[in-house]
């Protein structure tokens, strides 16, 4: 069998994986300039794509029931075709950014992050299949083509996202960000012990950011005076990590949530757990993401009080997860497959 005939012989297929994160500090204001510090975490969003059988320009997206029927809100089951749009917008701003426009594919999801809880399950699947879909077509895309081409769904779905999700899914690890593209590693040896606690209600990023952007522009001296507590809160934070004071890190985290209820995008339940965690023993708490429910994150001083403070929660009604930290960001690999 001649070389031509064995390329013929063989269709490529690839995978990718991209984690969650959490923001540590700097949610809202990021948006404003301040710096935000985020951390990938161990829950993550797969992609697998390959070409279709007609290879007819069509881009197939397909996402398991369970997946929507756990995480999305009525009218997101109800409008599928909207949810699985920015997805498709994902794949062929990637084939058009690689010269692939009309080359169809498939793509399957398999997202374990609950979506619109603050973790970043949009920007983990987009940019899982942005690296699916390109490594599919034979094409290396570094991380920098990954974050610009992640911001055409993130704009679709969010209006005008700070990059600081697709940053973290991206390069993994603990990010300070700030916009517009502006990604500082923040190395540290030992990780603190986090506590992820989802509420279960959700919420809609866009509406939420967009209200604090008003605000900013009407209570000009406040919103300044916010932003400068802010630094000194990212600041802090990184000080914090750098020097494994877990103390300190958790009074900088409930000093960010004190100001995130101020500018009104907390939510009575996630005061209710972030208060329930910090009775229980938490270093410090405060919701992740743009607000309005999702999720809290607590600092703990050890991985028995994590597990107590899990317990109240969760008889608080929430859903706790421990969480650690992704150290390689986003993963992607092509699979080769024979045909006989």
């Amino acid at each position: 069998m001649n070389l031509a005939s064995k390329r013929a012989r063989r269709r490529s297929s690839a995978q990718a994986r991209a984690p969650g994160k959490i923001i540590l500090a700097g949610e809202q204001f990021v948006v404003l300039g301040a710096p935000a510090v985020a951390m990938a975490i161990n829950l993550y969003s797969n992609a697998e794509a390959k070409p279709n059988a007609t290879n007819d320009g069509s881009i197939g997206i397909d996402i398991p029931l369970r997946y929507l029927s756990k995480s999305a809100t009525p009218s997101q089951l109800t409008d599928i075709g909207g949810f699985l749009q920015p997805l498709r917008i994902a794949a062929e701003a990637t084939l058009d950014h690689i010269g692939k426009v009309g080359q169809g594919v498939d793509v399957n999801v398999d997202c374990e992050i609950p979506i619109a809880a603050g973790l970043g399950s949009s920007a983990a699947t987009t940019v899982a299949i942005i690296s699916a879909v390109s490594q599919c077509q034979g094409a290396d895309l570094d991380r920098r083509e990954i974050f610009k081409l992640a911001f055409i769904p993130e704009r679709f779905l969010h209006g005008k996202p700070s990059g600081v999700d697709q940053a973290t899914c991206i390069y993994g690890g603990t990010i300070q960000f700030t916009r517009p593209s502006t990604v500082k590693p923040v190395q540290y040896r030992t990780n603190p012990v986090f506590l992820l606690c989802d509420t279960g209600i959700h919420h809609e990023t866009k509406r939420l950011v967009g209200s604090v952007v008003k605000k900013s522009l009407v209570e000009k001296k406040l919103f300044r005076d916010y932003l400068d507590q802010v630094r000194e809160i990212s600041r802090g934070v990184v000080r914090a990590l750098k020097t494994e004071d877990s103390v300190d890190l958790g009074s900088l985290m409930s000093t960010n949530h004190e100001l995130l209820q101020k500018i009104g995008v907390s939510h009575p339940k996630l005061d209710q757990l972030v208060r329930v965690a910090r009775r229980s023993g938490a270093l410090g708490a405060k919701l992740t993401g743009a607000g309005g429910g999702g999720c809290i994150v607590a600092v703990c001083a050890t991985a028995r009080d994590r597990d107590r403070i899990a317990r109240a929660l969760r008889k608080e009604g929430g859903t706790p997860y421990a969480i650690s930290r992704d150290v390689h960001g986003v993963v992607a690999r092509p699979i080769v497959t024979v045909l006989k």
